[in-house]
């Protein structure tokens, strides 16, 4: 498994199991090679550099934005979760038995959240909206 990131979350990503880490910054995405699946979550020019390296017969998925780019002898989905109370409840019971860890950036006051989320912010991890004082 191949993944990308800044050079900042390199220990992150590959401690959570990739095998190889590519640093969108300073490295060439199109020098990977070809992959089976690529999962995009950032979109836009990423999104677009990320279908040459769909094998053929491969998938390219994005979660950012509907697909702009096709790859060759490949597919394109854009993924689009759907609340689901059911999945929810076991998400629920994955974190709270150990077996789901997310990596949490940082916590803030509902006051707070369009701040938290102004473009050229950037917290390594999740960021948490608390909307009630405990």
């Amino acid at each position: 498994m191949i993944g990308t990131g800044r050079a900042d979350d390199r220990d992150t990503v590959l401690g959570l199991g990739a095998d190889t880490f590519v640093d969108l910054q300073a490295e060439r995405l199109e020098e990977i090679g070809h992959v089976d699946v690529v999962l995009d979550v950032i979109g836009g020019e990423i999104l677009d550099r990320s279908a040459a390296l769909v094998r053929p017969g491969g998938t390219l998925v994005t979660i950012a934005q509907p697909v702009t780019v096709q790859p060759a002898n490949g597919r394109a989905v854009f993924f689009v979760v759907e609340p689901d109370r059911a999945r929810l409840a076991d998400l629920a019971r994955r974190l709270r038995d150990g077996r789901l860890t997310p990596i949490v950036g940082s916590v803030r006051p509902l006051a707070e959240a369009a701040a938290a989320f102004a473009p050229g912010k950037r917290t390594p991890g999740k960021t948490i909206i608390r909307v009630t004082e405990d």
